[in-house]
């Protein structure tokens, strides 16, 4: 049985977000070690020589760093980087160049669960996985108010979206209640709470942070407009959950919101630069699209396991021999029991010298019948 290290960032050890994906690995039978960095609040990085003994080492946002700066590639035969968009901050304005930082994955794999990310992913010529994450709906519809608008909003990131952004997309309409729960993100400026004729208007109540998670699902429950919490999302979980409960969602017109919401379908869009009044007189309709469509989402999800487990246990190589040139490590001088891939291995060998030397393209037509022979024997032998 494989042996898989998880390098995941320390915060998802309190949120739980990025459990699903252990809990996949582990519902099929995959031995699963978690490392946790603590590099992002000044703590300890995952260290390479602690993880690299595993037969896949999967890296959740958080990455080991390189000793001496070379590609994963290099260093062991199948490594899982699974980046999250909003660290890309494309919302902001036009994204860099990326060649550095995807550099050191050229020749390893990349699992994402944005589109977006997916296709930046593959222009760089890395190897990619993409699968849209649903979570499941509660068996049965939760009761949404039976009249009149009621928002929900966690101000998490003050400086992305506040209640002055919130107080333009609602215009002239008037809420009938309005919940602020005041716990921003890590390193994010303190909340700001609404002028006191706002408070009065949209009889707005306030909450800080829950000890217990329910209390806070409570009061979302109140709710039939749930306002996304940031411009961009690495997956989403907390308005995917809204939807999910038949929440018509309100959002700002970036990743991965716009990746599940179609505006005036699903949920509302807007554009965060330019915010303009919404229409919330369909509000209870939304709502019910927007639980239908994680519905079949989450069926897809399901559908989709296999392919994701298939993706982290192949070694990296088998995705670029014959399509992309990498040198490779010898997978038994980093991991004994990885199996090595001899007809592979040697043909992008060969390709690869045939670039530099021109005696070997001369003598192209000795060699090439003999590796093609190589092929059809190892083929013959699996099918044995």
């Amino acid at each position: 049985m494989p042996r898989i290290a998880y390098v995941d960032h320390s915060y998802h050890r309190t949120t739980r977000s990025t459990h699903f994906l252990r809990d996949i690995l582990r519902r099929h039978g995959q031995e699963v070690q978690d490392f946790w960095d603590e590099a992002w609040q000044g703590g300890p990085s995952v260290e390479w020589a602690s993880v690299r003994h595993h037969d896949v080492i999967i890296m959740f946002q958080s990455y080991c760093p390189l000793p001496g700066g070379e590609a994963f590639r290099l260093l062991h035969p199948n490594v899982v980087f699974i980046p999250m968009l909003d660290n890309f901050a494309i919302s902001r304005g036009p994204v860099f160049n990326l060649t550095g930082f995807w550099a050191p994955f050229q020749g390893s794999k990349v699992l994402n669960f944005s589109s977006t990310l997916h296709g930046l992913t593959t222009s760089y010529g890395v190897a990619s996985h993409w699968a849209r994450f649903y979570q499941p709906a509660e068996p049965v519809a939760p009761s949404p108010p039976a009249r009149g608008l009621h928002g929900f909003f966690w101000l998490r990131c003050e400086d992305q979206i506040n209640w002055a952004l919130l107080r333009q997309l609602i215009g002239g309409s008037r809420f009938d209640s309005f919940h602020l729960h005041l716990a921003g993100d890590p390193g994010a400026p303190e909340p700001r709470l609404p002028p006191a004729a706002d408070m009065a208007r949209h009889r707005i109540t306030t909450s800080t942070w829950f000890e217990d998670r329910r209390e806070l699902t409570a009061l979302v429950e109140r709710a039939n407009v749930y306002f996304a919490p940031r411009l961009e999302e690495g997956i989403g979980q907390s308005f995917l959950e809204a939807m999910a409960r038949g929440k018509c969602v309100v959002a700002p017109n970036q990743g991965t919101m716009n990746e599940y919401i179609l505006h005036g379908v699903n949920g509302l869009l807007y554009e965060h630069h330019n915010p303009r009044p919404l229409d919330f007189s369909r509000v209870k309709r939304l709502g019910r699209c927007a639980r239908d469509s994680v519905v079949a989402g989450h069926a897809q999800w399901l559908a989709a396991e296999d392919g994701i487990v298939d993706f982290i246990l192949t070694p990296s190589e088998r995705f670029y021999v014959g399509k992309y040139q990498h040198v490779f490590a010898a997978p038994a001088a980093t991991n004994p029991s990885a199996p090595v891939l001899a007809a592979e291995t040697l043909g992008s060998s060969l390709r690869a010298l045939t670039g530099r030397y021109a005696l070997l393209r001369a003598t192209r037509p000795v060699w090439h019948p003999l590796l093609r022979l190589t092929r059809r024997v190892r083929r013959m032998i699996r099918g044995a």
